[in-house]
């Protein structure tokens, strides 16, 4: 193949020419930056089926040769970066940049990353070329230029990249990529499996707005039966990415030609962009030891001088004129993408530094460390102070869990309904006998209260006079009827614990980038939140035994006020149920004793009913007003509480090694934090190129 000189690779250059100068040097230098690995740059892609003529064609395009047989090489993708370079530095880098199934292995993953190869000028021949095929195949677990048994392998195609870089003065910087061709019977040595991966492959290469998509059709098959263009169809409805490209126009077999010049002048299977046909090198002309140049000369002649080719219009055959209609091509698309471009970069820069910032300055010395995780706690405090007042800035608006007040709001709520709907065992009355709405549960079947009071009554008279009340059976009713209390307060003080739980584990994320750092920080503080919470449930305990275990008890006027107005509107009613309705008829005094008089035993079921009702509803109403604040606020929001345990001073109090084991920085930290300060350099200086090109 000769030497580095002989590959002719300032053909690219006519994708660089007039006015588009500026802006492909722009992409040039953001390409050299790296910045390509995140940020999605355009890009030429050839696709096409097996033996479609895609590796003859990049050559073409190119001037990169593949070695001899190279057909096994679209067992992977193979990315040719021409980048410009002093004289000194000419050359060849050939390295493999891993593919998504080798990012779940890191093992297998540092396996990729640790081949490279290099060639200087003067070794740079088809021998060696082959040679690191060969090696870079093998590499990847795939056939090579040199694989003979093609029937006994564990893996048969790659989606990882052979990356090759050419280095040298006389090109422009311009990144074109050869991806495995898409067949469609399976063989003993391509399988089904083989032809769905090649086919995610191609699609996930399609389906980058950013690429321009050079789909192969080999003149030798019928268009309808190459899926590509289908896939490029949809990847690419409107046609703006794609350029057709017919090969091996010389192998057509005479009384063919028809059929492929209808397509060629774009008058069937039409394309947005139309259609090229170039000729490319043979297998014998490889063989024979054509050159690029003869390759070039010889495709000339071919559509100048062979008919029906000569037929074609002279600026849409050969591999010149398809550079320059390309050059135009991805001058344009760069210029509609390039805004996306600052875009892209400008958010991976924002979120390089803050993953940055998540990590914190280097952590070498006790100091160092304690200052660390002081900023930490501070701004924890700050965050936790904001969440709890419900002032829910931008950097707390991202994340509902962030939102504690919220939280804690719509808990308190839920918690006071389901004690007014669910706290009671039996549905109080009204004086008419129906289900008092304020404790009805609607689709309920329930026993009635009368009766139960009646029955428990009667189980429990004892030495007090007739139609009186023991005291000691109002407390026994009263904890039947708040037998519920206790499951509705557990489960909601389980649910504030929650909340706060999901708040500090989002915003340790956000505070956090060193998972390390995390992980130990939030087992450190996992005693102290226990118990909190313990705290909170003996607190519980506390007010239910107050609630439930002793007498009943209460100064709030709220309870003999509505008493009273229960008993004058029983009397009212009795009177009402007698024929007494006007107040100006003439009552005697009998008649209105007889009408309100009841036997004993209805008289105390009557009282019972109705100082239990009004009983409840005052302890009901001050149970849950102290849950909320006596547990849930106190214990699990307030200063001892798993939100406030994190602290400058909880920080100042760890010892040294306790430090060292919470905030000690790992070398995978280390590593990580220089790869980051790395990363926004390079964004920054991206940015800062993008911007200044004024496009």
């Amino acid at each position: 193949m000769g030497k580095l000189n002989s590959l002719m690779l300032s053909d690219i250059d006519d994708f660089d020419t007039g006015g588009r100068a500026r802006l492909l040097e722009t992409i040039d230098r953001l390409r050299e930056l790296g910045i390509n690995e995140s940020v999605s740059l355009p890009q030429l892609v050839v696709v096409g089926d097996q033996s479609s003529g895609k590796s003859s064609l990049l050559e073409g395009m190119t001037g990169f040769c593949f070695p001899v047989a190279s057909d096994l090489c679209t067992r992977f993708v193979t990315q040719i970066v021409l980048i410009r370079a002093p004289e000194s530095e000419a050359g060849v880098r050939v390295t493999i940049i891993p593919g998504p199934t080798a990012q779940t292995d890191d093992e297998y993953k540092a396996h990729l990353l640790g081949f490279e190869r290099k060639m200087a000028e003067d070794d740079f021949g088809s021998d060696d070329l082959r040679q690191i095929f060969n090696e870079a195949a093998k590499h990847m677990g795939v056939p090579g230029p040199d694989t003979e048994d093609l029937k006994n392998l564990d893996k048969r195609f790659s989606d990882d990249i052979l990356r090759i870089e050419i280095f040298g003065p006389q090109h422009r910087n311009l990144s074109v990529v050869d991806v495995p061709g898409l067949f469609h019977n399976p063989t003993d040595d391509q399988t089904e499996e083989d032809r769905e991966t090649i086919r995610k492959l191609i699609k996930s290469y399609l389906n980058d707005k950013r690429t321009i998509i050079l789909a192969v059709m080999d003149a030798r098959n019928n268009f309808a039966n190459q899926e590509v263009f289908s896939m490029a169809q949809a990847a690419d409805p409107a046609g703006a990415r794609t350029v057709g490209i017919i090969t091996k126009c010389d192998a057509l077999e005479p009384g063919d030609e028809g059929r492929v010049l209808k397509i060629a002048r774009n008058e069937d299977a039409k394309l947005t962009h139309g259609w090229f046909a170039v000729r490319n090198r043979s297998t014998k002309d490889i063989k024979d030891g054509m050159t690029i140049e003869e390759r070039h000369k010889r495709e000339k002649e071919f559509f100048c001088t062979v008919a029906p080719w000569s037929s074609l219009r002279s600026d849409r055959v050969g591999i010149k004129p398809l550079k320059g209609f390309l050059g135009q091509l991805l001058y344009t698309h760069i210029r509609g993408e390039f805004p996306h471009v600052v875009k892209d970069i400008e958010e991976f820069l924002l979120d390089a530094r803050e993953e940055l910032d998540q990590l914190g300055p280097s952590r070498q010395t006790a100091s160092d460390q304690r200052r660390y995780l002081t900023q930490i706690a501070t701004r924890y405090e700050r965050d936790v102070s904001n969440a709890l007042s419900g002032s829910y800035g931008s950097y707390l608006q991202g994340n509902s869990s962030l939102k504690l007040r919220m939280h804690i709001r719509n808990l308190n709520d839920e918690f006071a309904e389901e004690m007014a709907r669910d706290g009671h065992t039996k549905v109080f009355q009204n004086l008419d006998g129906e289900p008092d709405e304020e404790y009805e549960r609607p689709g309920r079947a329930e026993d009635d209260i009368y009766e139960w009071i009646r029955n428990v009554y009667r189980d429990s008279r004892g030495a007090e006079l007739p139609g009186m009340v023991n005291p000691s059976v109002l407390e026994s009713m009263f904890r039947q009827q708040t037998v519920a209390w206790k499951p509705i307060a557990s489960k909601y003080i389980r649910k504030v614990a929650r909340a706060v739980d999901d708040f500090n584990q989002t915003i340790f994320d956000k505070l956090i980038g060193d998972e390390g750092i995390r992980d130990h920080l939030m087992a450190r503080l996992r005693e102290q939140n226990q118990a909190a919470v313990k705290r909170a449930a003996d607190e519980l305990t506390s007010l239910l035994q107050g609630e439930r275990g002793g007498i009943l008890q209460t100064v709030n006027h709220y309870f003999a006020q509505t008493l009273s107005n229960i008993r004058q509107e029983r009397i009212f009613s009795r009177l009402k149920a007698n024929g007494f309705r006007d107040a100006y008829y003439d009552l005697s005094l009998k008649q209105l004793v007889g009408a309100v008089h009841l036997s004993n035993e209805d008289q105390a079921v009557e009282d019972i009913h109705d100082i239990l009702k009004a009983y409840y509803k005052v302890a009901r109403k001050r149970f849950t007003d102290n849950v909320i604040l006596q547990v849930a606020e106190r214990h699990l929001l307030g200063v001892n509480g798993p939100v406030k345990t994190l602290s400058p001073e909880f920080v100042m109090n760890l010892g040294d090694s306790e430090l060292d084991h919470i905030a000690g920085e790992s070398y995978v930290t280390s590593s990580m934090r220089n790869d980051l300060a790395s990363k926004v350099d390079r964004f920054q200086k991206a940015l800062q190129i993008a911007k200044s090109a004024n496009i």
